[in-house]
């Protein structure tokens, strides 16, 4: 069985328990160092101290370092935090990359809220081969879930998190049997989004219509960053709501 090294910086704790369920070889987790603005993997770490795992925690500075502590065939990255060099790359028989969205499409850091804002009608999960560009590396695996035109930031969260745990299992058993073909990445396709949204960038324009609108109210947390106007320079925030909605689609609109 390959042993796999788990390195993440974000809120992947469903797919690593996802995997010691069925049993992948996890030698060890690596991290960013945890801080009071960056705990978004404090559940991750509680996942693999549970479980026995030894947790190495790094910076930019000493990753090849720490990583050459666990030998591992497979070098799996699932929302880590850090560019992963070549040097890093080149130990492993295999290196991949989870990214939240269907590459070529929606490559980079940012790129959750701009699926609402765009109106994609699906999104999605993939695993790629590590490259030192960004999101770039030869598909794996992929697989799609459709966006309702009722989903928030909240509920993609829920659905990509959801069909990622699946997808890196499958990955991971492709790897395993060897019998790996490789998908190239359609340039002419692909698009990126690095630019970190703000609560600024929930203003919209009252004097467009509702309609126009309605993708960039919803992309906006409506309890974090819920989408505004000013009237008389007042703040006004807008909450959107079905009256009907059905209760499995609790985190939807």
């Amino acid at each position: 069985m390959n042993k796999v090294l788990f390195l993440s910086g974000g809120q992947r704790e469903q797919t690593l328990e996802y995997l010691l369920k069925h049993n992948i070889n996890i030698v060890g987790v690596i991290t960013p160092f945890p801080s009071r603005k960056n705990d978004r993997f404090l559940n991750v770490i509680k996942i693999a101290e549970c479980n026995g795992i030894p947790v190495e925690y790094v910076n930019k500075e000493n990753l090849y370092d720490a990583v050459k502590k666990y030998p591992a065939d497979v070098l799996l990255s699932c929302g880590f935090s850090f560019v992963i060099p070549q040097a890093v790359i080149d130990i492993y028989k295999y290196a991949v990359n989870v990214h939240p969205t269907l590459l070529p499409k929606y490559r980079g850091y940012r790129s959750g809220s701009y699926i609402l804002l765009n109106g994609e009608k699906e999104s999605g999960v993939t695993v790629h081969f590590l490259t030192e560009e960004l999101d770039k590396g030869d598909i794996v695996l992929q697989e799609k879930f459709e966006v309702s035109i009722f989903d928030t930031p909240k509920s993609m969260k829920r659905k990509t998190d959801d069909c990622e745990k699946g997808v890196v299992l499958r990955a991971l058993q492709i790897l395993e049997n060897g019998n790996v073909t490789c998908e190239k990445q359609d340039e002419k396709s692909a698009s990126t989004y690095n630019y970190m949204r703000t609560p600024k960038d929930s203003e919209v324009d009252p004097e467009q219509s509702l309609n126009s609108l309605y993708n960039q109210i919803r992309a906006c947390d409506p309890d974090k960053y819920p989408a505004f106007f000013y009237v008389n320079g007042e703040k006004v925030c807008i909450k959107l709501w079905r009256e009907n909605k059905p209760e499995k689609e609790s985190d939807m609109i």
